[in-house]
């Protein structure tokens, strides 16, 4: 897929994946809407660009804004090339730990704006001749894992929309591609990127750099031949992943 002038519409984008995939975009002279949560970091993003792109603050754990955004992106692009669903937060706890609120803060972000977004934009999406509705998934999508019981609902359930929406289009016009990715070297999780960094210098784990995952991101965008799902995960989850696939 030829991304020039292409509307791409990313949420998630000042985190590390998606601040490194929008670069990648941005490289390959796509419109770009950006959404993120805070507007000073959205506006700053903006100035480094040198394509068109238009940005929007949420906050994706109001269900309302969500949808106001979505009607308003809708309206202002009839077209729609690609969805990106990168916004995501991490909760990793214990069930006795948990609460309400982060249980319905999580739910709403990693989920239910995935939700509220594909719908209003699918017309969107089915104008173009091909088109791509990308979320990234996780190893906890697929892993159960002890102290994280409210991500790994809110991972399998993304798996659960993208792979049901891609039987559902596989006759349309629009693709759905699911990226189950495993660890990468960001400040996303309970461990910062100074821990995680050097858990991997010293070889007790191995992460994923952000830029070689949009890097992968990118190819897989771009590839017309695309599978519904990839497994993206490092050395240390391949046992885990065995028992689960």
């Amino acid at each position: 897929m030829d991304l020039q002038n292409k509307n791409i519409v990313i949420t998630g984008t000042t985190g590390g994946i998606g601040r490194e995939l929008v670069g990648l975009l941005d490289g390959e002279g796509a419109t770009l809407i950006l959404i993120a949560r805070s507007e000073d970091e959205l506006r700053n993003q903006a100035k480094d660009l040198k394509s068109e792109c238009q940005y929007f603050a949420c906050d994706f754990t109001n269900q309302k804004k969500v949808e106001v955004l979505a009607r308003q992106i809708s309206k202002k692009f009839k077209t729609i090339d690609i969805l990106i669903n990168a916004a995501g937060v991490g909760i990793y706890k214990d069930l006795e730990e948990e609460t309400l609120e982060e249980w319905n803060n999580s739910m709403n972000i990693n989920v239910t704006s995935q939700f509220i977004l594909i719908k209003n934009l699918i017309k969107n999406l089915q104008k173009p001749k091909s088109s791509l509705v990308l979320s990234i998934g996780s190893g906890a999508g697929v892993i159960p894992m002890a102290g994280r019981s409210i991500y790994c609902v809110s991972k399998f359930a993304v798996r659960g929309l993208t792979l049901s929406l891609a039987e559902e289009y596989k006759r349309s016009s629009v693709d759905f591609c699911l990226i189950t990715l495993g660890s990468t070297l960001t400040s996303f999780g309970p461990k910062s990127y100074d821990q995680k960094k050097t858990e991997m210098e010293k070889g007790k784990k191995a992460y994923f750099t952000p830029d070689w995952v949009a890097g992968k991101l990118l190819e897989i965008i771009k590839d017309e031949d695309r599978r519904v799902e990839y497994t993206l995960f490092p050395s240390h989850y391949a046992s885990e992943w065995q028992k689960h696939s």
